[in-house]
C-alpha cells in the first residue's frame, strides 16, 4: 500500500512522530543518564533526566521482567512511548530522559501519560535545584 492509500491507517501527524534522532539507543547513553541524571519516581514509573546539549529531548525506555511476560512488557513500552510522543512538545527541550517501568505500568494510557509528565517536570526541577 502506498502512503496515500485510503486503506492505510493514518499515523500521527508529522510533527508528533517519535523520530529516530529522539531515541536513546546505546547502552552508554542510558548509563550516562543513570549516572549523572536526576531521578523521580511514583508507583508506575521511574524517570531519570540529564542534560544532552541539544535543542531537542531524547527518550529511552527500559522495562524489566518484573513487569511481566513479553506481551505485558511490550504493551507497557508502547504506552510509555505513546505518552512521550503526545507530550514531547509540552516538555522542556535539551534533555535525555530514561523511563523505567514498574509492574503497575500496564495500566491505562491516561495514568501512564499523567505520571510521565509529572515525573519529568519533578526531575527537571530537582536538576535545577542541585548545585
Amino acid at each position: 500500500m502506498r502512503s496515500g492509500d485510503p486503506r492505510r491507517p493514518q499515523s500521527a501527524s508529522r510533527g508528533h512522530r517519535f523520530q529516530q534522532h529522539e531515541r536513546l539507543l546505546l547502552r552508554r547513553e542510558f548509563d550516562r543518564v543513570f549516572e549523572s541524571g536526576c531521578r523521580a519516581a511514583d508507583g508506575l514509573l521511574t524517570v531519570f533526566v540529564a542534560a544532552n546539549g541539544r535543542t531537542y529531548s531524547r527518550f529511552g525506555i527500559s522495562v524489566g521482567r518484573q513487569v511481566g511476560g513479553a506481551v505485558e512488557r511490550n504493551r507497557a513500552k508502547r504506552r510509555i512511548r505513546e505518552a512521550f510522543r503526545t507530550q514531547k512538545h509540552d516538555l522542556p527541550g535539551g534533555l535525555d530522559i530514561v523511563c523505567l517501568a514498574r509492574p503497575a505500568a500496564a495500566l491505562r494510557d491516561s495514568d501512564v501519560s499523567a505520571s510521565l509528565k509529572r515525573l519529568i517536570v519533578r526531575a527537571v526541577s530537582k536538576r535545577k535545584r542541585s548545585p
